[in-house]
């Protein structure tokens, strides 16, 4: 039986819980809202989008889906002009047999476009403007996610559930050709015993019951929902029910909420009334843009997107036409005819690195062979081996290294400032808590010295201590940069990579161009549902992402 707040209910909590918080401005009209978010994202979204997940394919939807945009529209130039330079790079890896089912590495493919979820938003955009993802110039697109795999049999990259809700949605967007019926087995089958779903429950059962997801999984399921399927409708029951004793904290999750109760029907018009006032506290009139996570932070790309696109399924609802990934409105025949592009696309960078540091050299070998008896069947072991090789990196003893050990400050100092050749500099001066007959002394002074690390203190090192992933993601950016290496992001593009995971708020902003730069260089692997970056960092990954990046640099 489908359940709703009573009428009263609302009314009550909108008086009491939601009309004009302590120290809150009055909100302002929802569809006012709309229409200034919307302006917000194209006037920020210059000179076009680009394609990935932030200032990309859902400025895109909210746009079109709005009536914002067409697909002749100058502002979508350029993100047709990015769209069919990456599709050239898959057509010319794909025709080399590469699978995005299975690539060879997580760089193999375009960071825009290695997993499913990439070309299912692509889909997505690409049908909020009447073009046929299935004949998109030649190309079907929905091939790259269509035919089902079970989780366990596919990429990690396409593990999480949130490839099977998105497949479901992308495919049912144009009544495109794939296995549904699949697809939609995997996302029951997934649904934990609260009623919610987890990021990672189409692997394992693993990982906490997750809001966003959960409202995510009932807009897969609101086309079989409105058709009175027995077990959809008992499925989504039970995920409103979950939903329904959630604190709903941040725009994001709120907006999530929205467009799922609007693809299920006008029984759940009062509810979805209750959320969009609720999303408004977030709005920020002065910019006409959203904030997050709080009603006095910044405003934010990712959350104005996510805010538009639910208001702009909200005004759809309530004009009582197709819903936001119903677009039979804009189909009502599927476009055969080429997209055309003007102009060039940018010529591609030259190679080099002429920004490096003089002082920086590649070590040459040393030790060939080197190897230890507790890294033979290990992951990192190639990385190992080539860094202990050029006395880089050394083991715990002669026979071993120790992968799962955690790593101090100095010894990280250490191997940083060898694997870039850097000359030792003295650092007794500076930190007190380094003494100038420490072993340690001169790698210290060198990564302090070019500006690698820092002391915890003006005047402390902290030579023992642990670090974290976050830390040493730093500490790698700025390596990189003295090797040479552009590490220089737009906060789109730091916000396009780490909105992946779905832990990324919890990293420290300070870190967050740095993670962006580590995982757009494949120096982290992006396989991993989380980054994690206050976990203490393992000798084994330490080693790992150094020699990817002394790779990457031309340094081995």
């Amino acid at each position: 039986m489908r359940k709703k707040l009573s009428a009263g209910l609302i009314a009550f909590v909108l008086l009491i819980g939601l009309a004009t918080p302590i120290g809150v401005a009055a909100q302002p009209n929802w569809e006012t809202t709309m229409n200034e978010a919307l302006d917000w994202i194209r006037a920020s979204v210059t000179p076009s989008p680009a394609v990935g997940s932030v200032g990309g394919e859902w400025a895109v939807l909210a746009l079109a889906r709005a009536g914002r945009v067409t697909a002749d529209d100058p502002w979508l130039r350029g993100w047709f002009a990015d769209l069919d330079s990456l599709l050239s790079e898959v057509d010319a890896l794909t025709a080399a047999g590469e699978s995005i089912q299975n690539p060879a590495s997580a760089g193999t493919f375009p960071s825009a476009l290695r997993r499913w979820t990439d070309f299912q938003r692509i889909a997505l955009a690409l049908s909020s403007l009447g073009i046929d993802a299935s004949n998109y110039n030649g190309r079907d697109l929905t091939a790259f996610f269509g035919t089902f795999s079970p989780p366990a049999q596919r990429h990690s990259l396409n593990q999480t559930i949130n490839a099977d809700i998105f497949a479901l949605i992308a495919l049912n967007s144009g009544q495109y050709s794939g296995d549904r019926n699949q697809f939609l087995e995997s996302l029951l089958d997934a649904q934990r015993l609260d009623g919610a779903w987890s990021l990672g429950s189409g692997l394992t059962a693993a990982g906490m019951s997750d809001t966003d997801i959960t409202a995510m999984a009932i807009q897969a399921l609101a086309p079989l929902y409105a058709h009175g399927d027995a077990r959809v409708v008992g499925a989504v029951g039970d995920a409103l029910r979950w939903l329904r004793n959630q604190t709903f904290t941040d725009p994001e999750s709120t907006s999530q909420m929205i467009v799922a109760l609007t693809a299920l029907g006008s029984d759940f018009a009062d509810e979805a009334a209750y959320y969009v006032n609720r999303l408004l506290r977030w709005f920020d009139p002065a910019s006409g843009a959203f904030r997050r996570p709080n009603l006095d932070s910044p405003v934010n790309m990712m959350a104005t997107e996510q805010a538009a696109y639910a208001l702009v399924a909200y005004w759809r609802f309530v004009r009582g036409v197709a819903s936001l990934y119903d677009m039979s409105d804009v189909f009502v025949s599927r476009t055969e005819t080429p997209i055309t592009l003007p102009g060039e696309l940018p010529p591609a960078e030259s190679g080099g690195f002429p920004g490096r540091h003089e002082d920086v050299r590649a070590v040459g070998v040393t030790s060939p062979g080197r190897t230890f008896a507790d890294v033979q069947n290990h992951a990192n072991r190639p990385a190992i081996e080539a860094l202990a090789s050029r006395g880089i990196i050394a083991g715990r003893s002669e026979t071993e290294f120790a992968p799962d050990a955690t790593m101090t400050r100095a010894e990280f100092s250490a191997i940083i400032t060898r694997g870039l050749g850097l000359p030792e500099r003295a650092a007794a001066a500076v930190f007190y808590d380094v003494s100038s007959g420490a072993w340690f002394a001169g790698a210290v002074g060198a990564a302090f010295y070019y500006e690698i690390v820092t002391g915890v203190s003006p005047t402390e090192f902290n030579p023992n201590g642990t670090i974290t992933r976050q830390e040493v993601a730093v500490m790698i950016a700025r390596a990189a940069r003295l090797a040479g290496l552009d590490t220089a992001l737009s906060d789109i593009e730091t916000l396009n990579i780490l909105a992946q995971f779905g832990d990324y708020r919890t990293a420290a902003a300070w870190a967050w161009d740095a993670l962006a730069f580590c995982y757009r260089e494949g120096i982290l692997d992006d396989f991993e549902f989380y980054i994690e970056p206050q976990a203490t960092i393992r000798r084994s990954e330490i080693a790992e992402m150094l020699y990817r990046l002394l790779d990457r640099a031309g340094l081995v």
